[in-house]
């Protein structure tokens, strides 16, 4: 009897060590396959152009509004505002 639960304690401990080697082995791989895939697709940091605020390019896209347009969502804005009081 006594025999029996330690043969079986002994298995249930080779069986866990087993099972904790097998995830960390996996883990490892895993973090390895990462590191070589982030490797393989980095791409060189392009150089930002400042932005500017006064930029004439953006300057022309804010003129190019329709004033109908405008004044359509200016409309559809208020009228929302009156029916949701």
């Amino acid at each position: 009897m006594k025999g029996e639960l330690t043969q079986q304690l002994l298995d249930a401990v080779g069986i866990m060590l087993l099972g904790m080697g097998l995830v960390y082995l996996f883990l490892s791989v895993l973090i390895l396959g990462v590191n070589l895939v982030a490797k393989w697709c980095r791409e060189e940091p392009k150089a930002a152009d400042p932005l500017k605020v006064n930029d004439a390019s953006s300057i022309g896209a804010a003129n190019t509004l329709d004033p109908k347009l405008v004044a359509a969502i200016s409309l559809a804005v208020q009228q929302y505002r009156s029916q949701a009081k």
